[in-house]
């Protein structure tokens, strides 16, 4: 009695959202879509997925729907977000699942078949789905593993480093005894790779904290450098190459093309020259 008086209140303006959930499942880089069988919507290609039932929590509608569209039974990992569309009245909970279990098995009278794609399939299948949040839905988890990705190798990068700082601690007498060319000569690679990693940080992820760490340890060791008066070769495209304080990788000519590698010089002397493209 209280669900129709309160469903009485509302004026006919105002959008009553309904609440479907459903999942992504990937397995092998394709990604499962059920191709639909109802009469509005024939044909089209969609994700597992239905109206959230009464009782039931949005993962757990969407672990069911998977079950009754596929016959999987599927293992949510993760909520990959929630979509909606102005003007339409369906909240979309979408959730990162793999098969946990269970066999291919369809109901006719829902899906009339299932199919596994790669996302540049389904991408160039845009007028088949049944709407643009199965694209959306798919890309979004995409960009959440290659974030993912992305971060657990700053994470490396920086506990490597850390570990390395550890170990320079720790035999900071027997490092003592090598000459300072020696220890520079270890320590450019992994400034080199600092300036690789950065160079392929996408370009949302510029000002994160993360990003702002790597860059700080970055410019710790270039002030390791410079306090042991390591100065970096200038070089720039369009000098005259010069075998002295150049190294030619590849091409052929007189001028320096493209720098590929910083070269560094201590009081004079090369360390490392600079590696560049000539033409």
């Amino acid at each position: 009695m209280t669900d129709k008086n309160e469903e009485k209140e509302y004026p006919d303006n105002i959008i009553r959202a309904r609440i479907a959930s459903g999942v992504v499942i990937k397995r092998d880089n394709k990604y499962l879509l059920v191709q639909e069988n109802k009469v509005k919507v024939r044909g089209l290609w969609n994700l597992p997925a239905g109206k959230v039932e009464k009782g039931l929590t949005f993962a757990e509608n969407a672990k069911k729907e998977a079950k009754e569209e596929t016959g999987y039974d599927v293992k949510i990992i993760k909520e990959i977000g929630i979509f909606h569309k102005d003007g339409e009245g369906t909240v979309k909970h979408v959730f990162e699942a793999q098969i946990d279990g269970g066999d291919l098995k369809l109901p006719k009278e829902e899906i009339l078949d299932a199919k596994w794609f790669t996302l540049d399939e389904i991408r160039k299948m845009k007028d088949e789905l049944r709407n643009p949040w199965v694209l959306e839905a798919i890309e979004l988890l995409e960009n959440h593993k290659n974030a993912e990705k992305y971060l657990n190798s700053w994470k490396r990068c920086q506990a490597d480093f850390e570990n390395y700082k550890k170990d320079q601690a720790a035999h900071q007498e027997e490092f003592a005894k090598f000459a300072k060319m020696d220890v520079i000569s270890q320590i450019l690679p992994v400034l080199d790779n600092f300036e690789i990693s950065l160079a392929h940080v996408p370009e949302k992820e510029k000002n994160s904290a993360w990003v702002a760490g790597i860059t700080h340890i970055k410019r710790q060791i270039e002030d390791v450098l410079k306090n042991n008066d390591i100065e970096e070769i200038e070089v720039k495209a369009g000098d005259k190459f010069n075998p002295e304080i150049h190294e030619a990788v590849s091409g052929k000519g007189d001028k320096v093309k493209k720098v590929l590698q910083k070269g560094y010089n201590l009081n004079g002397r090369i360390v490392r020259a600079a590696r560049v493209e000539v033409s």
